[in-house]
């Protein structure tokens, strides 16, 4: 893992751990777009790659599913 990546994921982590309220994504298709461009960017394998795909997992679980 890059230094990016590790700096990348601190950051992401801690939103996780924190405890403060938190304001909902504005609409489901812009967390859904979200996923889809992190996801896009983790297929590769530059500097911030593994964090994209971390945090893409992190809002897809966050999604509800149709249905």
């Amino acid at each position: 893992m890059s230094d990016i990546d590790d700096r990348l994921l601190a950051l992401v982590d801690s939103v996780v751990d924190c405890d403060e309220q938190r304001l909902p994504l504005l609409t489901l298709r812009e967390a859904r777009a979200a996923v889809e461009l992190l996801q896009l960017l983790g297929s590769g394998s530059g500097e911030g790659a593994y964090t994209a795909r971390h945090l893409a997992g992190n809002l897809a679980r966050r999604i509800p599913t149709d249905g």
